[in-house]
């Protein structure tokens, strides 16, 4: 316990550090004056004695800090005295502090800013029990399971503590029109037991409740208890009307639970034993071929990841067998046969975020860490300049004892301040800005709800920032301004104590530095706006202007599957009647939509050399969607009415299937099979090719040219529940709404609709280029004004050295434009240096980024020129206002300055 006293008398020192210091200095005046009075008393003299009396006592004021370093912390004590005085210099020099501390601040908050979002998406646990026990389970590379094999895995395995299964949905909250949609999931009965999450209110699910047949109950998140039952404490037993289904509420998960998927929150959770109830014409839940769950296991304390996942595979040639599609055909079979499971991490949950934006995080990262490289510079430049006017005092100092390591870190304790100021703003600005890129990223079809709170990575990350930004700006500046000439430097009206090449040399390194890094933000910025641009022109194969899509949900709407082509069909031919409607039409799969449906085709004089080359992308349509979508019929005819389930069965293909599929014979007349989905049964359609149409983007507007292949939805023999319908307007699209759902109404009410401007959904699409190109467009601005600023400052630190210089050649005669020559004769040669490696740099990076672009070659030469042109533009104007004022000096008080 004596280091826990000495803590303890030392902490009392230092709370009374002023009563202390009082009481040693009145005890060495007490010393000096007996002394003194003992000198006295053997006959010196009473001025003589108080001089021997202090000599032999010694220097006082070093003898009070020893003192009180033996009662104190000294690190600690210097570090308090460094800051004071560190604040006081900056105090003295508001412009150089608030310029290097803005710097600072949009270059910190830049890489905070996204750091929070990489942390938030990627790296950021689960807030349940111990989740790095959590492990995902797989089969092969499918990440989905079906639930006939979940239920084998759930019976049968023994190398889990516990297993679950989820699966993302949404519920219709609303009994008919336009939906009103809740976050959902499916989970297994002992999914909230496994991730140990208890109930907040009721009680949540168990084993009991995930069995076919029993009642249909409801767990809501605490979110959601909020907002629609206002934290009813009695909302237990209450129905809750799921796509018009009762569900009882049974409980209330925690505030901090909000689900696995780290993109959003859930509001209800339901057992995947009543996805029947929801789906009863089409449920998944005895489909061998319907993969829709995510499964996984809580490895046991004692049981290590490989040992898991060895369990796992003994089990699965059981598992298999069990599972067997049995409409397969016998070489798929065999295939699915030699199926093993697959383990990864899922301590950090789910998320589409940070899997879809995951280069493009990375990528902004590295923006934001040049930029903030950039914002170095530009402060190790101020400091450069500020410690030549700080030479006398540096050299004073030094003068009177002050050694050299002690010189430089007081400056170094100046540009930790400097840092930990820039980073408090910058840290301000990243809660600001991550949030901002939340709101960017998020779409009215996939709205994102991320948990941005900063936490001990965050912190971590943000004062690592601020130690290793001081040292890079902090560490030169403060080691060339010691490099003092004492007899100059104390010498009055001395120029120069800080050898001027050394450190002027070094100033040029930081432009060079800076120029290099600001064009390759620049060229950047330029390849990722034209990449945005190229994806904004393309033609998609479809006008996306004035078209409202509805998708319309019949499943609920007691519509026998025999009558839907006919209630499908009435429907369209409302909508085409209502005022402000060019065409009309419906689809399985609207464009850029995100959902497809592939298979292989079979064509006539067409043999496939492998499984994909015979693959193809389909869509069932109405009669009337190409003139919807205004995608131009080259060759044939389109569907008419009489293309119906009695009348031969008929296909269109786009211009890509055609030239693949028959090469430059005409596909009209042609004959192609269409193998049946896996879970179906029959024998391949066969379908007539009787229209060829222009390629039309499918799943992305990025994508390369898709074989495509429309059939019609009036010769569909299972059609689907669902349905989209494309209405086109001659004006805003959004004033047909009341229309449409009256119209719909009229053939049935109870159909659920949810709405979406064709439009903005094709834009949204286009989200990630479109943030990186304008995020990477805001960091190339703010590098090239960082530039600009160190520029500037450079020449105009050229004009203050070579003042005398300049009134000399002035009086001399010398043209006021000779001396501009002068001035930005040496900012030329740094600026072409510097071009120089910043293209090279730039050509090196550009294979890095070559996934993110799209018609545009990251060695472009007309982006590199561009920024080169505007780099040099905007250097030459930083570099020409010094210069111009240095040309416009009045010689003689140049001179007499001096």
């Amino acid at each position: 316990m004596r280091w826990l006293n000495e803590l303890r008398r030392r902490m009392h020192f230092s709370m009374h550090t002023a009563r202390y210091d009082q009481d040693l200095a009145e005890e060495m005046r007490l010393h000096l004056e007996l002394r003194a009075a003992e000198k006295e008393a053997d006959g010196l003299p009473a001025a003589a004695a108080r001089a021997a009396a202090q000599r032999q006592f010694g220097n006082t004021t070093r003898l009070h800090e020893q003192g009180r370093d033996a009662r104190g912390w000294p690190v600690l004590d210097a570090l308090q005295q460094d800051l004071r005085y560190g604040f006081r210099s900056l105090k003295a020099s508001p412009a150089f502090a608030l310029t290097a501390v803005l710097s600072l601040a949009l270059g910190i908050g830049a890489n905070t800013a996204i750091f929070s979002i990489v942390n938030a998406v990627m790296l950021r646990t689960l807030p349940v029990e111990d989740p790095r026990a959590l492990v995902e389970i797989k089969q092969g590379e499918m990440a989905e399971l079906t639930n006939p094999i979940w239920e084998q895995i759930r019976d049968r395995q023994h190398a889990f503590s516990g297993t679950l299964a989820y699966s993302e949905a949404r519920f219709d909250l609303a009994d008919g029109g336009e939906s009103q949609f809740a976050q959902g999931m499916w989970v297994s009965g002992d999914f909230f037991r496994v991730l140990g999450v208890p109930a907040f209110r009721g009680r949540v699910f168990n084993k009991y409740d995930d069995r076919r047949g029993v009642p249909a109950l409801a767990v809501i998140s605490y979110v959601f208890w909020q907002r629609r039952y206002a934290g009813d404490p009695a909302v237990m037993g209450k129905i809750l009307r799921l796509n018009r289904r009762p569900f009882e509420i049974v409980g209330v998960t925690p505030p901090w639970f909000t689900g696995l998927n780290v993109d959003r929150g859930f509001d209800v959770a339901i057992p995947i034993a009543c996805e029947p109830l929801l789906h009863p014409d089409r449920s998944a839940l005895d489909s061998h071929s319907n993969w829709w769950l995510n499964v996984l296991g809580r490895l046991r304390p004692e049981e290590s990841f490989a040992q898991a996942a060895a369990r796992m595979n003994l089990l699965a040639p059981d598992v298999n067998r069990a599972t067997l599609p049995p409409d397969w055909n016998p070489q798929d079979q065999a295939e699915y046969l030699k199926n093993l499971f697959a383990l990864s991490p899922a301590a950090r949950g789910f998320s589409e975020t940070g899997s879809q934006y995951r280069g493009a995080l990375f990528l902004l990262m590295a923006i934001a860490a040049l930029v903030l490289l950039i914002a170095c510079a530009n402060v190790a430049n101020l400091l450069l300049a500020r410690a030549a006017a700080r030479q006398r005092e540096i050299a004073v100092r030094m003068a009177i004892g002050a050694s050299r390591a002690r010189i430089v870190r007081q400056l170094l304790t100046e540009s930790l301040l400097l840092s930990l100021l820039g980073t408090g703003g910058g840290f301000l600005l990243a809660l600001a800005g991550s949030r901002f890129l939340i709101h960017l990223l998020s779409t009215t079809a996939n709205p994102l709800d991320i948990d941005l709170s900063p936490d001990l990575r965050v912190f971590a990350f943000t004062l690592a920032a601020a130690v290793l930004t001081a040292l890079l700006f902090g560490l030169a500046p403060a080691f060339l301004a010691t490099r003092v000439e004492l007899e100059r430097a104390l010498k009055e009206n001395a120029r120069a104590a800080t050898p001027g090449a050394s450190r002027f040399d070094s100033n040029k390194a930081l432009i060079v530095g800076q120029v290099a890094l600001s064009l390759m933000l620049l060229v950047g910025s330029g390849l990722f706006l034209g990449t945005l641009r190229n994806l904004l022109t393309i033609d998609p194969g479809f006008q996306r202007q004035n078209v409202l899509v509805i998708d319309a949900d019949f499943q609920q709407a007691s519509v026998p599957k025999s009558q839907r082509v006919r209630v499908y069909g009435e429907t369209i031919e409302r909508l085409r009647a209502l005022p402000g409607v060019v065409s009309a039409s419906s689809s399985a799969i609207v464009p850029i939509s995100g959902r497809g449906w592939n298979g292989v085709v079979q064509a006539e004089g067409f043999n496939a050399t492998s499984f994909m080359d015979g693959l193809a992308f389909f869509n069932r349509i109405s009669p009337g969607y190409f003139k919807t979508m205004r995608t131009p019929l080259l060759v044939g005819r389109e569907f008419d009415a009489h293309d119906d389930s009695v009348s031969r069965k008929v296909a269109i293909i786009n211009e890509s299937a055609a030239r693949h599929f028959f090469g430059s014979v005409n596909a009209i007349g042609k004959t192609i099979r269409l193998e049946r989905p896996r879970d179906e049964r029959g024998a391949p359609d066969l379908y007539e090719v009787i229209g060829v149409v222009k390629d039309a983007k499918y799943f992305s507007i990025e994508e390369k040219p898709t074989r495509t292949i429309y059939l019609s939805s009036a010769q569909d023999d299972d059609p689907p529940p669902n349905i989209a319908y494309e209405v086109r307007s001659s004006n805003s699209v959004e004033r047909l709404i009341p229309s449409i759902q009256a119209a719909i109404a009229a053939v049935n009410r109870d159909a659920s609709l949810e709405f979406r401007n064709f439009e903005t959904q094709v834009s949204d699409s286009l989200l990630r280029p479109r943030i990186v190109a304008i995020l990477s467009a805001a960091f190339g601005l703010l590098a090239l004004l960082l530039a600009m600023i160190g520029l500037y400052g450079v020449t105009n630190y050229a004009v203050v050295r070579r003042k005398r210089e300049i009134g000399i050649r002035l009086a001399l005669g010398e043209q006021r434009s000779s001396v501009v020559w002068l001035m930005l004769r040496g900012v030329a040669r740094l600026l072409l240096i510097g071009i120089l490696c910043g293209v090279a740099a730039s050509l090196a990076a550009g294979r890095l980024v070559t996934g993110l672009l799209y018609g545009i070659q990251p060695n472009d030469p007309l982006q590199v020129g561009a920024a080169v042109f505007i780099l040099a533009l905007a250097a030459g104007l930083a570099a020409y206002l010094p210069a111009r004022r240095a040309a416009r000096l009045d010689p003689m008080a140049a001179l007499r300055e001096e």
